[in-house]
């Protein structure tokens, strides 16, 4: 089972997350915008769009795209949009997950809100939508101080579906008790072996901590910023 630190600790963390939901409405309301026809030299610094202000416009030859920075006056959320020819779509929402500890809070976190939210109740939505979408790319991670969830897709209908799926699953997750228990950590016992620790995000580190090459990245790490999440 999950233990009970970490249980209080991950709720106490997604608090916040609940508390900014109204914001998804607004969210997807923007990025309707920008993936309509309507072309990006419309837009101009300081106008308001969909409760976001637009605080900067910057033209990147060397990459030929146009950056535009915006921000949620209500929550202070931080929206990039970046208009380039490009064939691929592409979507991303992160939030800043630094932590104190090595408890892998963000990380069970990233993994359970990807267990289902209240407009898809089903089982692993994320999942499910691997075989059912035209998705060039699905994934979701988290990093020292941030969790990411990037998709792309050529087809605008997709992009819309998964946009969708994506947005309640970080702002609306369900958050339910089994999925702490498969996706963090458990205690099973097997008839040969006894007691063992079970887990999605538990065999993931497992993994990665017996690769030697990643072991001495975390290591030095730790050796050259001591006392950070780094």
């Amino acid at each position: 089972m999950v233990g009970t630190v970490s249980c209080a600790r991950i709720l106490q963390a997604t608090s916040r997350v609940r508390l900014s939901t109204f914001s998804l409405k607004r969210s997807s309301h923007l990025a309707r915008h920008f993936s309509s026809t309507r072309p990006s030299n419309d837009i101009a610094l300081g106008q308001q769009l969909h409760g976001f202000l637009v605080e900067d416009i910057q033209s990147v030859s060397e990459l030929k795209l146009k950056a535009i920075r915006l921000r949620h006056e209500r929550t202070g959320m931080e929206w990039l949009h970046i208009d380039r020819d490009d064939a691929n779509n592409v979507f991303s929402i992160g939030f800043n997950t630094s932590v104190s500890d090595s408890t892998g809070v963000p990380h069970i976190l990233e993994h359970t809100t990807l267990c289902g939210s209240e407009k898809y109740p089903v089982r692993d939505p994320f999942f499910k939508m691997l075989n059912r979408s035209l998705s060039t790319f699905m994934n979701a991670w988290t990093a020292h101080d941030y969790t990411q969830y990037p998709f792309s897709t050529q087809n605008g209908q997709d992009y819309e579906n998964l946009q969708s799926v994506y947005l309640d699953a970080v702002f609306r997750p369900l958050l339910r008790e089994m999925d702490f228990r498969q996706e963090g950590w458990r205690m099973e016992r097997e008839k040969d072996l006894g007691w063992q620790i079970k887990g999605v995000v538990y065999n993931e580190m497992k993994g990665a901590f017996s690769d030697a090459g990643s072991l001495f990245a975390s290591r030095a790490e730790q050796q050259m910023f001591p006392g950070t999440t780094y």
